[in-house]
């Protein structure tokens, strides 16, 4: 099914207030008060509240593409970069000179009738850029043998963006034949399995299977640091991505759903192997093999904050992913040979240092 046919276009000319009432100055999001605060004069104000009984909506499968909202709750933009394919959304009042994925300035506006089906929820951010330069330089300096300098490396490029994440609710029913081992031992001593296969049917619930929505931006680290906490998602509002910069789906609900399916049926797998061993009082499973089908499929379209960033030491460059929500961090780093050096000969003295001490104690005691 096509994810542009039959879209609700709302019109979203409502302007979500970002204007700040003490000075003028635009307001952005603070993820350190979770508030919406003004840069310039300090004034804040609080989120507007969900109502009351507001729950995240779980849309059906099936009717989603008809039923799918286009209202991002004020005007944006879409944000197309050259280089490397990302697609980012903006206010339409902001400005944008490179691309935030890979620092390409060859970035253009998309189609203006390009329809982006807007978030059901999100998780806001947590920690602000300061507190997320902290946890890079914490991270970093857990590295070993990392130069000193790159401590006080300049993060470039760095930039706060909502990734885009599909959720997928489904009940399950599964036939399936599974090997169960038992360990036995011969008569040389030596291990070997037998294996008995045992059929069944499995009923399970699937809450929460998680998507990254994007194929265009390829960052080697995102997948790293993703571990958010997704019961904290709140409703989607406009004023939290004030500020910050939300990466397009390009893994469309139908490709999403099919990638979820390929997780879905390796963690029914898992589980199932598990609970036939521990059934059948087995040492090992293996060759799960499964037929499964879907029923009351519901999903989620999410946004989930990420920091990312570049640093340059020597004459090469390195990718850094800073975790919005939980400020886990992760990054490639240069070593310093000298540390490494160091740190094979201080292992091999206390090798020797050991070797010694055994050989004295054993001395001890054979004079005993």
């Amino acid at each position: 099914m096509s994810e542009n046919t039959q879209i609700i276009n709302e019109v979203t000319m409502s302007n979500t207030d970002v204007k700040c009432p003490g000075c003028g100055a635009t307001v952005k999001y603070d993820p350190t008060t979770l508030k919406m605060l003004c840069p310039f004069c300090g004034t804040s104000r609080e989120l507007p509240q969900p109502e009351a009984g507001a729950v995240i909506e779980e849309l059906d499968f099936n009717a989603a593409i008809q039923r799918a909202s286009v209202n991002w709750g004020t005007v944006r933009k879409l944000i197309v970069c050259a280089n490397c394919g990302g697609q980012s959304i903006y206010d339409a009042s902001q400005v944008s000179g490179c691309c935030p994925f890979c620092g390409s300035t060859s970035v253009m506006p998309a189609a203006e009738n390009e329809q982006i089906m807007a978030p059901g929820a999100l998780i806001p951010f947590t920690i602000d850029s300061d507190k997320a330069h902290r946890c890079f330089v914490d991270h970093v300096s857990k590295k070993r043998a990392v130069p000193k300098a790159v401590l006080n490396a300049k993060l470039d490029n760095f930039i706060g963006l909502y990734l885009p994440f599909w959720t997928f609710d489904t009940d399950t029913v599964s036939s399936y034949i599974a090997q169960i081992g038992y360990r036995h031992t011969d008569s040389d001593g030596d291990t070997y399995y037998t294996y008995k296969k045992y059929k069944g049917v499995n009923n399970q619930f699937i809450d929460d299977m998680i998507v990254y929505a994007t194929d265009k931006v390829t960052h080697p680290h995102i997948a790293k640091v993703q571990n958010f906490h997704f019961e904290k998602l709140v409703p989607y509002a406009p004023e939290y991505l004030a500020g910050f910069v939300a990466e397009r789906y390009t893994v469309g609900l139908n490709d999403g759903w099919e990638r979820a399916k390929v997780l879905i049926a390796k963690k029914l797998k898992n589980d199932i192997g598990q609970r036939e061993r521990q059934l059948h009082n087995g040492d090992t499973v293996r060759n799960v093999d499964l037929s499964t089908n879907y029923y009351n499929v519901k999903f989620k379209y999410i946004l989930a904050p990420m920091y990312l960033a570049t640093y340059t030491y020597g004459n090469k460059r390195y990718a850094v992913a800073i975790n919005g929500q939980t400020g886990e961090t992760y990054c490639d780093a240069p070593s310093n040979l000298w540390k490494i050096i160091l740190f094979i000969i201080l292992g091999v003295l206390s090798l020797l240092m050991l070797r010694g001490c055994i050989v004295g104690l054993i001395g001890t005691l054979s004079g005993l």
